[in-house]
């Protein structure tokens, strides 16, 4: 819908048709909107408690919103459409559910051959998720299809030049690989091959940094932004 920058994010909020997660401590609301029968989901850090919201709320918008920039047109990522405020953006609402709950989770070679192909499209466009070890950002369709969302951790390529951006980018991609055994193991452990488990058991320096990196800053940012760790 074209005009979905034209509406305000109160409006939005007004237009709520379902909850996929209350906001609330370092979290966000991630709301269903439904505006004529047009619908979209929104991420709100104005829901955060008020300092995170107030300090980090632009930064992990921005970061979302220039993910889903880069890939834009790439099938099973979804669109952006705006951004209402420096706390919230907007985007396309992709229907499925989270990989391995509920009925859709029958997810097999194909399911993987497909996720696979995303997987290596977003890199194309310089983009590492770095989040997908947890199934709760891959979505599966009803017609077995995948798709990635929640960007909000993701590493960027640098520049031609900055070696140490691109570095780092290749090392997160490599941890985006692993996640992607790591989810077979989880749902579908029979399509595991040699490589990938070899993978699994030899969980790189940069991995282990990263996990260790990303729970301290979130313990941090809980505790100091937060009036409560949630």
């Amino acid at each position: 819908m074209e005009r979905w920058a034209e509406i305000s994010r109160a409006e939005l909020r007004a237009h709520a048709a379902h909850r996929f997660r209350a906001g609330g401590g370092s979290r966000p609301d991630v709301l269903l909107i439904d505006v004529d029968g047009q619908r979209a989901v929104l991420k709100d850090h104005n829901a955060c408690d008020s300092r995170f919201g107030r300090i980090l709320g632009p930064l992990l918008t921005w970061r979302e919103a220039k993910a889903l920039r880069k890939l834009d047109g790439i099938a099973g990522v979804p669109r952006l459409y705006t951004t209402p405020d420096r706390r919230s953006v907007l985007m396309e609402y992709l229907p499925g559910e989270q990989l391995g709950r509920g009925p859709l989770n029958a997810a097999g070679e194909d399911f993987f051959r497909r996720f696979h192909a995303l997987l290596q499209a977003v890199h194309a466009r310089g983009v590492a998720h770095c989040d997908l070890r947890s199934p709760n950002n891959t979505l599966i369709d009803e017609q077995g299809r995948p798709a990635i969302v929640d960007f909000v951790s993701c590493v960027f390529r640098g520049r031609r030049w900055n070696f140490a951006a691109n570095w780092l980018f290749d090392q997160f991609r490599l941890v985006d690989v692993g996640a992607e055994a790591k989810l077979k193991k989880l749902v579908a452990p029979e399509l595991l091959t040699a490589e990938e488990a070899r993978t699994l058991q030899g969980r790189t320096a940069i991995d282990r940094a990263a996990r260790w990196l990303g729970g301290g800053i979130r313990r941090l940012s809980r505790r100091w932004l937060t009036r409560d760790v949630d």
